[in-house]
Order: C-alpha cells, then sequence, then structure tokens
C-alpha cells in the first residue's frame, strides 16, 4: 500500500512539474515535398459505360409584380391631396 501511495504521488509531481504543452510549442514544417519518382503505380482506367447528358427544363414562374398601364385615378387623387 505504501508503495502504490508513493508511486502515485511521484506521477502526481511528475504531471505538475511537466505542465500543459501550448500551442506555442508546437512548430510546424512550411512545406512537405512527397516525392513519387521512385515508385511504379499500376492500375486500371476505368470509365463509365455510358454518358447521359439531361438538359434541363427552364421552369416559367408567374412575376410577382403586377405592371398596370393606367394610373390617372392616383394622379388625380395626388392633385386632390395637394389642396
Amino acid at each position: 500500500m505504501k508503495k502504490f501511495l508513493l508511486v502515485f504521488l511521484m506521477a502526481i509531481v511528475l504531471v505538475l512539474v511537466a505542465g500543459p504543452a501550448s500551442a506555442q510549442d508546437v512548430q510546424y514544417k512550411k512545406k512537405t515535398v512527397i516525392d513519387f519518382e521512385d515508385l511504379l503505380i499500376e492500375g486500371e482506367l476505368k470509365k463509365p459505360t455510358g454518358d447521359y447528358f439531361f438538359e434541363r427544363k427552364k421552369r416559367k414562374f408567374d412575376s410577382l409584380i403586377k405592371v398596370r398601364k393606367d394610373f390617372e385615378a392616383e394622379m388625380f387623387k395626388s392633385v386632390d391631396d395637394l389642396n
């Protein structure tokens, strides 16, 4: 039991002394180069058996803007509002 307690306390001390690693300590390489020149890559080219192209049908939507041809009633009303 004493050995277990001693090992446990030593582990806690080591964790506290080491401390958490901060993100500032990590350094990454700016560039990674992978050389494939010495490798032989073998494979088989597979294509789909058929090509299908479908043209989309153009949709017609009703306009939300109603175009009016006669504004006379509004014009006369605005003139009456000026008086």
